[in-house]
């Protein structure tokens, strides 16, 4: 479990980086290159490591993914907030929190669909 957690918050470090740093590493990719796959693919990594690692807690695993999607929705507004906020070259966006949530809610769709057909996520 120590694993899945220190895992989790070395991603979440990855993305304050990624969210504040004042020119973040640019992507020639025509797909992913687009600001708002970068934020969904982030906060969908972000809400399978947050899932993944609530496993250490003694809830339902569908809760531990719910309580994952609100977490990373939650985190994606704080960083929209700071980055308005806290950088002069950064600028707060709805269109990126909406990207988040997209992500978030995309991650956990999949972990739905995949604890029907295999028995294994239903207990990891």
């Amino acid at each position: 479990m120590f694993f899945r957690w220190l895992l989790f918050i070395a991603y979440v470090m990855l993305i304050c980086w990624l969210s504040l740093t004042p020119s973040p590493p640019v992507i020639k990719d025509s797909f992913f290159g687009w600001d708002k796959a970068q934020h969904a693919g982030a906060y969908g990594g972000f809400t399978l490591l947050a899932g993944w690692a609530c496993g250490a807690f003694p809830l339902d695993r569908k809760r531990c993914w719910q309580l994952a999607v609100v977490l990373a929705v939650v985190f994606g507004g704080v960083m929209e907030i700071a980055q308005g906020t806290l950088t002069a070259t950064r600028a707060a966006e709805w269109g990126d929190l909406l990207a988040d949530l997209v992500g978030a809610l995309g991650a956990y769709c999949c972990i739905m669909m995949l604890s029907r057909i295999l028995p294994r996520f239903k207990r990891s």
